[in-house]
């Protein structure tokens, strides 16, 4: 079970982006955030292959990350929580 991708995103402008594993998910992400209806709060998940891209957006703040099947829901979600209230305790005054 591993997260291997994650961004940060106002709109569609990515602002932090990292990867641990050589995939297209960052081409995968920004098609995500091209398509995510709406500026509504969502938690929502997609299916891409053999991954799952899990995705919140809070405030105006999208955090996004891409896992591998096996880490359910739980997990992906603790983990966009936590790097939200990161970014805006670092970022957002």
């Amino acid at each position: 079970m591993a997260i291997l991708y994650a961004l940060v995103a106002r709109g569609s402008v990515v602002l932090a982006e990292f990867t641990a594993a050589s995939t297209n998910a960052s081409t995968v992400a920004r098609q995500i955030l091209d398509n995510i209806p709406g500026d509504s709060d969502i938690n929502v998940s997609y299916s891409q292959d053999r991954y799952i891209f899990h995705v919140k957006r809070t405030d105006g703040l999208t955090v996004l990350c891409m896992a591998d099947e096996s880490a359910g829901r739980r997990i992906p979600f603790s983990f966009l929580e936590d790097v939200h209230q990161r970014f805006v305790k670092t970022y957002i005054r």
